[in-house]
């Protein structure tokens, strides 16, 4: 039987920047089981970072599943929203009025 948990990766804007064809083919690898990332050591996301968040979450959609931000740090939260990229945050099901901090921490709000 398939392991259909959601592969759990780490969010390093530096090393993703560095090495990004690495993150690309581990994202597209990742996609069709879904993804988490931890982003709760992040620094600021570059917009080339950015991008590759969301070609990872079109590929993970697209393969029906899904990819989200788990423990996002303060200075990660600040970059995504300052690129209008703040749906990267939100919950993937759409449910985000209930509760929009639900990817930032495993605490219920």
């Amino acid at each position: 039987m398939a392991d259909s948990a959601p592969d759990h990766l780490v969010l390093d804007p530096d090393a993703w920047t560095d090495a990004p064809l690495g993150v690309i083919e581990g994202l597209r690898t990742s996609a069709a089981k879904g993804v988490v990332i931890d982003a709760s050591a992040a620094g600021p996301i570059p917009a080339q970072v950015a991008q590759l968040l969301l070609a990872a979450r079109r590929a993970a959609r697209a393969a029906g599943a899904e990819l989200r931000l788990a423990e996002v740090s303060q200075a990660a939260r600040d970059s995504l929203i300052l690129l209008g990229l703040d749906t990267l945050l939100s919950d993937p099901s759409g449910a985000d009025s209930q509760n929009a901090d639900s990817l930032t921490s495993e605490t219920p709000t």
